[in-house]
């Protein structure tokens, strides 16, 4: 008896440090690529992480259409959009002196908006 008590109190932490998903460090860590952040960085650039909204579908053809939009817009890095359909988020390094993430972010809305998504900033690193 106390031998299972003790292997349950010795699973019961690694259910709690399960990511759920909904939060923003999970969605973030989803579209997170550190080899993307490290040169951006050296470059002086951004890197934003949004949050989508709306109907996201798993399949590579989306997430290349996904990538394809984002780096359509200037400002943005080619090679360095990241997305995640399973937490719905995706990631990318932009040059903020050749755009502002304002105009890229609504840019993008109009993009994504005939798909019934929309998007929301998670967060930036600079």
């Amino acid at each position: 008896m106390r031998l299972a008590l003790a292997g349950m109190l010795f699973l019961s932490p690694a259910a709690a440090v399960l990511a759920c998903g909904h939060c923003v460090e999970d969605k973030v860590a989803a579209a997170y690529d550190h080899s993307v952040i490290v040169r951006a960085l050296d470059r002086r650039r951004e890197v934003a992480f949004l949050g989508i909204e709306g109907p996201v579908a798993a399949s590579p053809a989306f997430q290349r259409e996904l990538r394809d939009a984002l780096e359509s817009l200037g400002g943005i890095d080619r090679g360095t959009a990241r997305v995640s359909p399973d937490a719905a988020s995706l990631s990318f390094a932009y040059d903020p002196a050749r755009g502002k993430l304002g105009p890229i972010m609504r840019a993008l809305e109009r993009k994504l908006a005939p798909r019934g998504l929309s998007i929301s900033l998670l967060r930036v690193i600079n």
